[in-house]
């Protein structure tokens, strides 16, 4: 069943306050934790993905999945009060959830998204943003046709590529992925480069 773009500003809009909620995000993060979770929600949910993508104007970007209507989003929070910015002229925008944000996102929460939620929130931690944009793109349980896509655009794929075993250590000390993952990435990279 299709979800109206209503509920899925609602749904972003939770997540965005919810994943901001412990300590500043940059909005780097905040793309590629909504990305994440709208996939995982639209599976959980039994909706397509791609239409998400495009309802919400997902696109391949140089860094990554890139939302401008995310990036909107974003704006608007701060502007209503919702969020904050420890500097709104940052080109990495952080961003933390205001008081009234939580009282007024936080409740809405579902179960199920709130679970979601703090496991990418808890990934989005611990990681930086290069290594969030590497576990995003390489991640052997997103879809192949999904990755291609996203990374068909990327200045970064290369570097990322060449570093893959950098980049896989740091997931696994971070207790991100485990051994298993990791080949799987391997494997997924070695796909891509063919």
């Amino acid at each position: 069943m299709p979800i109206s773009i209503n509920d899925l500003y609602e749904k972003i809009d939770r997540a965005i306050i919810f994943l901001s909620e412990n300590d500043w995000m940059d909005k780097w993060k905040i793309q590629k934790g909504v990305f994440y979770f709208l996939w995982l929600d639209s599976i959980n949910n039994k909706y397509a993905f791609r239409d998400i993508a495009n309802k919400m104007q997902i696109e391949p970007n140089r860094q990554g999945p890139y939302s401008e209507s995310i990036g909107s989003e974003v704006g608007i929070l701060i502007r209503e009060g919702y969020l904050e910015s420890s500097d709104i002229n940052s080109k990495i925008l952080p961003v933390k959830s205001t008081q009234k944000g939580k009282d007024s996102f936080l409740q809405h929460l579902k179960s199920n998204e709130r679970f979601c939620l703090s496991q990418i929130r808890d990934i989005l931690e611990k990681l930086e943003s290069d290594e969030v944009i590497f576990f995003v793109y390489f991640n052997p349980y997103i879809p192949d046709d999904v990755k291609s896509y996203f990374l068909s655009r990327s200045e970064m794929k290369q570097s990322l590529i060449s570093q893959k075993e950098s980049y896989i250590k740091k997931l696994l000390s971070k207790e991100i992925i485990d051994e298993s993952t990791a080949d799987k990435m391997r494997d997924n990279i070695v796909k891509i480069q063919q």
